[in-house]
């Protein structure tokens, strides 16, 4: 992020410095008409103005230029602080997919709860850690009546879920306080 605004900013800079030099032209060749026109009132007033213009449009520009070299100044902090948080999350991500490796292991060695711990694993990956009963049903490959009848009731007697407009929720807050 912080590269493309230096990017920009040289982009920025370059602009900055042709429209100068253009300007810089621009005027000196307004000061060669004055000298060649005389003393013309109409024709030096006329230039006069020009030249003021360009020099207002000359130090707006680098007013500009000076007011964006400040952003990148107060973004470069920024940056690193992108960084370690980049990092953070990777590091989440790796530890979130041991867990749930681990689950699935768990879930080899105790067949009989296989379909309750696929159901948890399913619950914790998705969204805000929620699911629908036909959600459920494509991530887990159990079918739906199973889950209502019969996999959900049990979850929900252990608090591990909560039940809402067909929404199966995982309790985490029960399992923190615990």
């Amino acid at each position: 992020m912080l590269e493309e605004i230096r990017n920009l900013l040289q982009k920025i800079d370059q602009i900055v410095d042709s429209e100068s030099r253009r300007l810089s032209d621009e005027i000196d060749e307004l000061k060669e008409k004055i000298k060649e026109m005389g003393d013309s009132e109409i024709n030096l007033s006329s230039i006069h103005s020009q030249v003021k213009e360009i020099t207002n449009e000359n130090e707006s520009l680098k007013g500009q230029l000076e007011k964006t070299r400040a952003k990148v100044e107060e973004l470069t902090p920024l940056e690193t602080k992108c960084q370690n948080l980049e990092s953070q999350i990777s590091k989440l991500e790796l530890k979130h997919e041991g867990y749930i490796f681990t689950i699935k292991v768990i879930a080899n060695w105790i067949p009989s709860q296989k379909e309750n711990i696929d159901v948890l694993v399913a619950l914790s990956s998705s969204a805000n850690h929620e699911a629908t009963f036909e959600m459920l049903q494509k991530d887990t490959t159990i079918p739906s009546v199973t889950l209502k009848n019969r996999i959900i009731p049990i979850l929900e007697d252990n608090s591990l879920v909560q039940v809402e407009n067909d929404v199966v929720k995982l309790n985490i807050k029960e399992l923190t306080q615990n």
